[in-house]
């Protein structure tokens, strides 16, 4: 309290003089119309831009609360995107799980690193969550990586930037299918390997998920053809312009493949013949 008394004594002085100002420019506009106009316009414009910044504030607060609901919608809307597209003879209709062959689950992104040669992404689901070893996880815009391992309520994920990650992808044009590779030198950028010199594509064309393993679906965007060359024996490199940014990337899709080990027993069993 002393203090505050004796800021106010200090400044005495200047709030008294503040305070006639504002006085007499009341006064003033008060008794002249022009000056009264221009005094409220001036009090709309303060107003009209503090509001402006409080609901900019607001809303950026609330973009997380708004994301979530986003993601979840996003999710559902996949789900019910992949029953329909699984439905199957009649006795599907009875069998939830005969009717579809992928779910998808939303999780957050907790912490992930970007710059590295090895970068790895760790979200907030885990065996608790149904999020298990080698599933799928995509972001809103196309295919981030693969789940690595999983605890009880979070798992960490080889993200696509990682030298050791490989895809089964194709050009969606003409269907002609590679592997995708990063090479550690930017975030933004990956490499696609074995495309036969006979195949026919060009710069700007998408490159999407072949189907040819048991994680992902086929059909999930990648990123499009940035540039190509020609490499020994014939095959070309294409550099491929993702489509998930890892540098903005904070919700996810974990997908769940229902049928996945029955392909893989099978798989292996054929292998051993």
């Amino acid at each position: 309290m002393k203090s505050l008394l004796r800021l106010l004594h200090k400044y005495s002085y200047v709030l008294v003089f503040i305070l006639l100002e504002t006085l007499a420019v009341v006064m003033l506009s008060y008794r002249n119309h022009y000056q009264h106009s221009k005094l409220l316009n001036a009090a709309r414009e303060i107003t009209g831009f503090l509001n402006e910044q409080v609901d900019g504030t607001r809303e950026y607060l609330s973009l997380r609360t708004t994301n979530k609901a986003l993601v979840r919608q996003n999710t559902a809307l996949r789900n019910r995107l992949e029953k329909a597209q699984r439905q199957g003879p009649p006795e599907a209709y009875y069998n939830p799980e005969v009717a579809r062959k992928y779910h998808y689950s939303a999780a957050r992104v907790v912490h992930s690193t970007v710059y590295k040669q090895y970068n790895y992404l760790t979200i907030n689901r885990g065996r608790n969550q149904g999020v298990e070893r080698d599933m799928g996880v995509m972001s809103d815009r196309g295919v981030a990586g693969i789940v690595l391992d999983a605890s009880a309520n979070y798992a960490t994920v080889l993200p696509v930037i990682n030298l050791d990650f490989r895809l089964s992808a194709k050009i969606m044009r003409g269907n002609y299918a590679g592997i995708l590779l990063w090479s550690g030198e930017s975030p933004i950028f990956a490499t696609m390997k074995e495309i036969p010199h006979h195949a026919e594509f060009q710069k700007g064309d998408t490159i999407v998920t072949s189907g040819y393993s048991a994680i992902f679906p086929e059909g999930l965007p990648v990123g499009t053809i940035s540039n190509y060359s020609m490499e020994e024996g014939n095959f070309y490199e294409i550099r491929v312009s993702l489509f998930t940014r890892f540098q903005q990337l904070f919700y996810v899709n974990v997908i769940d493949n229902f049928l996945q080990d029955e392909q893989r027993t099978l798989e292996k069993e054929s292998q051993l013949r």
